[in-house]
C-alpha cells in the first residue's frame, strides 16, 4: 500500500466522483480508478458502491476513510522532517526506457527527480524492450518500462498503461480522415515494422494469422524514430500506440487512427529486479514514475 493511494482514496471520497477527483489531482480518470482498485485488492474490501448516480462509500470504506485521514494527518505533521531527509538522500537510480518513451518521460522525470533528490543521480538508458529485459535480469538497471511483457518469475512486472494500437499514417492521407480502420484493411497497405521478435509486431502478426490475412511488410526497420520518418516520407505505414506521436515533430505530420475489428492494445509495464530491500531512493523514484504515467499519458488501464 502506498501513501499516494490513501490520498487518492480520500480525494475520491471527498468529491464523490472519480472524474472530479481526477481533475483536482491532475491525473487521468483511468489511472485514478486503477489505483483505487489496487487499494481494494490489497485490503480485500470494496471501498465504494458504484451505481448509476455515481459512487458512495461502503461501510468498510467509511471505516477506512477515518484511518486514511489519520495517516495522512500524521504524514502532514512529519512533512518538514521528511522533506529534509529526502533532500539528503544520495545514490544513483538507473531507468531503462524505449526511445519513444524516453522522448516523452525523460525531461519531466529529470525535473521531478532533481527537485526531490538534489544530491542523488538519475541515469536514463535507452534500448528496445528485449534489451531492457536482459538488463533487468542482470540488474544493470534499477527499473525499466517494457512493452507487452508477459508475467515473469524472474522479475517484478507491474502494468502501468494500456493503450489502443493505431495505424500511423501521414496527415492528409485518406486513412487520416477516418475515425477507425478495420484490421483486415491493413493488408492493403505497405507496412513498416521492427524486426521480429518485437512484441508489437508479434501482436499484429498473430492477429493477422487469426484473421486469415497476409500483411504486406515492405520494410523491416529497428528504431521507432526511423520508422516514423519513413512513414512521414510516404514509404509505408506502421502500427503503434498513439503515445509515439505525443512528443516531438511527429504530432504535426502524422496521424493515429485506431485499429478495430478487433481493437488491439499494447501494455506498458514497470519492471524491476527481484530485489529484496529497495532503498528509499528507489521506492520514491518508482512512485514518481507511476505518477508521471498518470499525468502524462492520455489513456490508462
Amino acid at each position: 500500500m502506498e501513501l499516494s493511494q490513501l490520498n487518492y482514496f480520500v480525494q475520491v471520497a471527498a468529491h464523490g466522483s472519480f472524474s472530479r477527483a481526477a481533475a483536482v489531482l491532475e491525473v487521468t480518470q483511468p489511472f485514478l480508478s486503477r489505483q483505487i482498485r489496487r487499494l481494494e485488492v490489497e485490503l480485500h474490501r470494496h471501498l465504494f458502491y458504484r451505481h448509476g448516480r455515481g459512487i458512495s462509500l461502503t461501510d468498510d470504506g467509511q471505516n477506512f476513510l477515518l484511518i486514511a485521514k489519520s495517516v495522512l494527518h500524521q504524514l502532514e505533521l512529519a512533512t518538514q522532517v521528511k522533506a529534509a531527509s529526502e533532500t539528503e538522500l544520495t545514490g544513483r537510480f538507473v531507468l531503462g526506457l524505449t526511445p519513444s518513451l524516453a522522448r516523452i518521460l525523460t525531461v519531466p522525470l529529470v525535473r521531478a527527480f532533481t527537485a526531490r533528490f538534489p544530491m542523488a543521480q538519475l541515469s536514463i538508458v535507452e534500448g528496445l524492450s528485449r534489451s531492457l529485459h536482459e538488463m533487468i535480469l542482470v540488474e544493470r538497471v534499477d527499473a525499466a518500462v517494457l512493452h507487452d511483457q508477459a508475467p515473469s518469475s524472474l522479475i517484478n512486472i507491474e502494468p502501468v498503461l494500456m493503450d489502443a494500437l493505431c495505424l500511423i499514417a501521414p496527415l492528409g492521407r485518406p486513412e487520416d480522415a477516418r475515425a477507425s480502420i478495420p484490421f483486415d484493411e491493413l493488408a492493403k497497405l505497405p507496412m513498416i515494422f521492427p524486426s521480429a521478435p518485437h512484441p508489437l509486431r508479434s501482436i499484429v502478426e498473430a492477429q493477422a494469422t487469426k484473421n486469415g490475412v497476409k500483411l504486406n511488410v515492405a520494410h523491416d526497420i529497428d528504431g521507432v524514430e526511423t520508422i516514423l520518418e519513413l512513414v512521414q516520407e510516404g514509404f509505408g505505414h506502421t502500427v503503434a500506440s498513439a503515445i509515439v506521436l505525443k512528443a516531438g515533430r511527429w504530432s504535426q505530420t502524422l496521424s493515429a487512427v485506431p485499429v478495430t475489428e478487433p481493437a488491439m492494445t499494447t501494455t506498458l509495464s514497470l519492471a524491476t529486479p527481484l530485489r529484496q530491500r529497495p532503498s528509499a531512493l528507489h521506492r520514491i523514484t518508482l512512485d514518481i514514475i507511476r505518477e508521471l504515467f498518470g499525468r502524462l499519458v492520455p489513456h490508462g488501464l
